[in-house]
């Protein structure tokens, strides 16, 4: 039996593939790194607000006064450290992964009580009643937003590595 040159395809020279493109040393790092990078992110977060509550609650912390001035009632000597506890709470269950849907509402709303200081006291904020200026106690308060990015990004995170993501447990 005989094949026509009409019914097979018509053989062509096929050129080598490109050779990989090289790479640096930052592009053979980078996703190693970014393995654990939301461990170390949650781990980092976590770690915070365990420092800062244990500020807190031993009565050294030196935003007790700020927070104390930004209540809109008369707190006793137990609202320090019992937020200072509250903070250790979040900090470890932060830390420790367990009931995310549960945890970022509480951490949203903690940090966004910290926000209170920009509208209930501005003058302790704002240099010159300028928004544009924020004092030291500003600068305190508006570094949350990045505490509220990282709490985000850590709790929401998805359990299951999708397409290209992984990370290490």
């Amino acid at each position: 039996m005989t094949v026509s040159s009409e019914l097979s395809p018509p053989v062509t020279p096929t050129a080598p593939p490109p050779p990989p493109p090289r790479t640096g040393a930052f592009d053979r790092l980078a996703p190693r790194l970014h393995r654990y990078g939301l461990g170390m992110l949650r781990a980092g977060l976590g770690g915070v607000f365990v420092w800062f509550g244990v500020l807190k609650v031993i009565g050294l912390s030196p935003a007790a006064a700020l927070v104390v001035a930004v209540l809109p009632f008369p707190a006793g000597g137990w609202f320090v450290p019992a937020l200072g506890w509250a903070e250790i709470a979040l900090g470890v269950w932060l830390m420790s992964g367990r009931a995310r849907a549960a945890a970022l509402p509480v951490l949203t709303a903690h940090l966004c009580g910290t926000f209170a200081v920009l509208v209930l006291t501005p003058a302790v904020a704002f240099a010159h009643s300028n928004p544009l200026l924020l004092t030291l106690v500003g600068e305190f308060v508006v570094k949350n937003v990045v505490l509220l990015a990282g709490a985000v990004v850590v709790l929401t995170r998805p359990r299951r590595p999708e397409a290209g993501f992984t990370e290490a447990p």
